[in-house]
This record gives C-alpha cells, structure tokens and sequence, in this order.
C-alpha cells in the first residue's frame, strides 16, 4: 500500500514538474540563462526590383542553422513591409553570429551569393535592453536590393538597421542549370524569356533603368546617411511663451530607411543631435501655457497619403528630394550639427518645417502636419 502510495506520488510530481518546465514563464527563466531570445526572420525586397531567395539562413553558436522560411518564394514587397511571418519551430533561439544566402535578382538578370559575419555581441545587447519590445524579442529582416547587396534589420515596436552587406555575383550557364538553381521544372522557356515575362509588369520607372542600362545601386547607402541633426520648435512672435519638449508615450519617429523609434520615453533622443536618419514622419509633445501639445509632421507623406503607401514613382520622387534636401544643406553648412526646426504662428497656424543652422535656413517643402491640444482633445490644426 505504501509503495503504491509513493508511486502516486512520484507521478504527480512528475507531471507536476513537466507542467512548470512548459509553462511560458519557466521557459522564459531557462532560455535567458542560456542567453536564447525570441526571433524569427522576415523577408523583404524593393518594390521597383523583386528577387528570388534560392537558399540561406543564420548561423548560431555550436553550428546551429536556422532556414529562411521564405526561401524559393519572389519578395516584391518594399523596405517599410514584409513577406509575412511564418513559424518555423522554437522561436527562442541563441543569437546568430553569421548569415548566409543566395538568391536572384530578376531585374538584374544577375545571382549572387554571400556569407557574412554579424555583429552578434551588438545584436545580444539590442535584445537585452528590450528596445525592440518591452517585453523582449524581435525579428530580424532581410532586404535584398540591386547590385547584390542585403539590408539587414531588427524590428519590432522599434526597428534598427544592422547593416548592408555586399555578397558577390555567380555565374549560371545554360538554361537547364538556370531552372535546376530556381527550383523550377525544365520548361521549354529560356532563361531570357522567363525574365522577360516577370519584367513585364514592373514599375515603369524601372522598366526604363533596365532598357538604359541604368539601375541604381546607391539608394539605398544614401538613405541610410545619418545626419546630426536635433528637433526644435518656436511660436512666432510669442518669444515670451514658455515651451518644453517632453518625453511621452506619443514620441515617434520613422525613417526614410524604415527604421523606426517608438514610445520614445528618453527624450534627449529628439532634442540632441544625435545622428538619424532622414525622418519621414515625426511625432512628439511638449508642455506650454493652456496645456500639453502634440506635433505629428510628415516629411515623407504626398497628397495625404503615408510615405511607406506611395505609388511606386511617387514614393522615389520624394524620397530622392528629401535625400538631395539633406544631402546639400548638410554639406553648405560644413558638415555641422543642425535643427529639423519647426515654426508655426502665435494662433497655432501656418507651420513650416526647416532645415536650420544659427541664421541659414532651408524650408522643406510641401510637409504635411497635425497639431493637437492633447489636455482638451482638440485639433488645433489643420481645423476640423
């Protein structure tokens, strides 16, 4: 009786430790001992030039690989989305210390390939600090664009470029090599036919580069330059009228290069000229008579819409004009920190965003912009 009564117990307890090893927060425990994080990986490619991942992964410590997801699959998606999530076992994982990947460039007509050593103590202290979700974690994303070149992020609530990595061409000779490299079944179509058909319906824009032999590889390095630049404001003619940037749960900024801060708490982030990216959209508060504030600004929006939602030729116009905008007063003011400085009238009306150094000042045109009383929940501009 009693050593049936030990054997009963045995088994509960068994079950019972079972249970608590599974639960969510004791694999949380165990996969931080053993420095694991949560991450998956996304795909992604430039709107105007879609590719082909053929193979790749991350590279762990001991050896350990984890597959992208989405290989054998066209990416014709943008910097500012993705080719969706798709679990592929335990998503808590050690930090990767390399990436390796193959894919092909249907503009291009071109494949490449690369093997690149990662940052990875960087990346740890990223996930340490839960600046990518408060609760930790994040997903790491691929960008392949022209030229054989990989943009890789962090993302999540916040989103940080890692880098752009430079992979090399390889040679494919012969049509039956060039289907068995796609994973396609032998078909009767040429190499040059198939790439004919999946151009076809290309943005017309890039239609153009392939035909004059002129598809760009330097976007991409230029919106990622970062400028030293700090965010002020000023009401005009109200010099008396005490103003204060505040840290608040609101605080946003997004970048031309789609990297993105999100509830920024540390306010010195806005208002130091710690170096960013060119913003396309901006959010922040600050505390005045009559009560507390909010400035949403949009560099990057057209007509109304959203930057990131832009038809394609729309979203490269003004994306290339805010890079030149940059670019110029950056270099007229000898490469010095400056003010992204907005200006609106006593009445809250009529802003304008600059580009300014002491006196030099550089309008930038055609910004959208909304302007709140949060304490009263009123929209000051434009008017409702």
């Amino acid at each position: 009786m009693r050593k049936n009564s030990i054997i009963i117990i045995a088994c509960i307890f068994s079950i019972f430790l079972f249970y608590i090893k599974n639960t969510d927060y004791v694999k949380k425990i165990y996969n931080n001992m053993n420095n694991n994080y949560e991450w998956l990986i996304l795909t992604s490619a430039d709107e105007g030039y879609p590719m082909r991942i053929l193979d790749g992964g991350f590279i762990c410590r001991k050896g350990i690989f984890f597959s992208i997801p989405t290989v054998q699959q066209d990416l014709t998606h943008s910097l500012f989305r993705d080719s969706g999530l798709m679990i592929v076992g335990d998503n808590f994982r050690p930090i990767p210390h390399k990436m390796e990947i193959k894919w092909f460039s249907y503009v291009e007509n071109k494949f490449f390939k690369g093997e690149f050593d990662l940052d990875h103590k960087y990346i740890e202290a990223l996930f340490k600090q839960k600046v990518i979700y408060k609760k930790g974690g994040g997903d790491f994303k691929l960008v392949l664009i022209p030229g054989g070149k990989v943009m890789l992020y962090l993302t999540g609530e916040n989103t940080f470029l890692l880098g752009i990595y430079q992979a090399q061409e390889y040679i494919v000779i012969g049509n039956e090599n060039y289907y068995k490299e796609m994973f396609f079944h032998i078909d009767t179509l040429t190499r040059e036919q198939d790439v004919q058909i999946f151009q076809k319906d290309l943005p017309q824009q890039t239609l153009n580069e392939i035909n004059n032999n002129t598809i760009p590889t330097d976007i991409w390095d230029k919106i990622s330059v970062k400028y030293p630049w700090r965010f002020t404001f000023h009401l005009v003619d109200r010099d008396d009228y005490p103003e204060k940037i505040v840290g608040e749960e609101e605080n946003l900024v997004v970048f031309i290069n789609a990297e993105k801060r999100l509830k920024l708490n540390e306010v010195n982030y806005f208002i130091t000229p710690e170096p960013k990216p060119i913003p396309i959209e901006l959010a922040t508060t600050f505390d005045a008579l009559g009560g507390r504030y909010e400035f949403r600004i949009f560099p990057g929006n057209v007509g109304g819409k959203e930057f990131s939602v832009l038809p394609y030729e729309q979203y490269r116009k003004r994306e290339q004009q805010l890079v030149k905008l940059f670019k110029e007063f950056y270099e007229r003011i000898g490469k010095q920190p400056f003010d992204l400085h907005l200006e609106i009238d006593k009445k809250f009306e009529n802003p304008k965003l600059y580009l300014k150094k002491d006196d030099i000042m550089q309008e930038i045109p055609d910004v959208e912009f909304e302007l709140f009383n949060s304490t009263f929940n009123i929209q000051l501009y434009p008017k409702e």
